[in-house]
């Protein structure tokens, strides 16, 4: 099957609903505008594969485009769920959440995992510390602004009578001591599910030319998970020349190379 061909993807599609292909030629519709044909492609097959990470993430684009933020919003958290270094779903999750005026927390979260994945991502450190500022600026207003509560007269002659019978037992003066408190961040999403891995059939295998108009990520991602690495390291040089997120690319070339040198041990 020729992947370059949408013809050819449609009619395969149409014989075999339960393909792993599917994300290519939802990509394929909504690149060219057709949302409708996108959506139900997705849709289709995310009932076989629920935990396709390609076929969520293209819903999820989707869903983006036609306003529904908040659907997006839950796909991409299943993304990142069962692949917690999706670059790409931290950084459209990060946005969305921003626009959805999301908790600061819950936005620095995703904000810190695109900085572990490309600690020179300038948006994501200007935001994280825009949040933080933010966060500082509300809590000493939150301070400043809170009423002081008077004291009752008797509260406050138990604390003497309490100092003075503490003192009198006691020649130690009596001291102040401060305990410390850390907070450890605990960044644990629920359990990535298992996937079960999907094979292509010897007839999608027979031809992976793709031409420079098809090249997308989510074919680098299909290719990757079908260990035809050096076709998907073909695409991202397309991607690269087409002028795609060049972090990106750098961050999925990295990840082919380090397959490829596992594979051969």
């Amino acid at each position: 099957m020729d992947l370059k061909n949408k013809a050819e993807l449609e009619k395969y599609f149409a014989d075999h609903f339960d393909t792993v292909l599917f994300p290519v030629l939802a990509d394929i519709y909504k690149a060219e505008g057709d949302l409708n044909r996108a959506r139900k492609v997705c849709e289709i097959g995310l009932e076989y594969h629920p935990n396709n990470v390609d076929g969520s993430f293209v819903l999820a684009d989707i869903s983006q485009s036609e306003g529904d933020l908040s659907s997006a919003e839950k796909l991409l958290k299943n993304v990142i769920a069962i692949e917690p270094l999706h670059y790409k779903a931290a950084v459209k999750l990060a946005k969305i959440q921003l626009k959805l005026k999301r908790a600061p927390d819950s936005i620095a979260k995703i904000l810190r995992k695109i900085i572990k994945i490309n600690p020179t991502h300038t948006d994501a450190n200007k935001f994280l510390d825009q949040l933080s500022n933010q966060k500082a600026k509300l809590s000493v207003k939150k301070s400043v602004d809170e009423p002081i509560k008077p004291v009752k007269k008797s509260e406050v002659d138990k604390l003497k009578e309490k100092l003075v019978a503490t003192t009198e037992k006691t020649s130690a003066p009596v001291d102040n001591i401060q305990k410390s408190i850390q907070e450890k961040e605990k960044i644990l999403g629920p359990k990535p599910p298992s996937i079960k891995p999907q094979k292509i059939s010897e007839e999608e295998l027979q031809s992976l030319d793709i031409s420079p108009r098809m090249a997308t990520f989510t074919m680098v991602n299909v290719l990757k998970k079908q260990k035809l690495y050096q076709q998907a390291l073909a695409v991202l040089k397309m991607l690269e020349e087409k002028g795609a997120d060049s972090a990106l690319v750098n961050q999925e070339r990295q990840n082919l190379q380090k397959l490829i040198e596992d594979n051969r041990q």
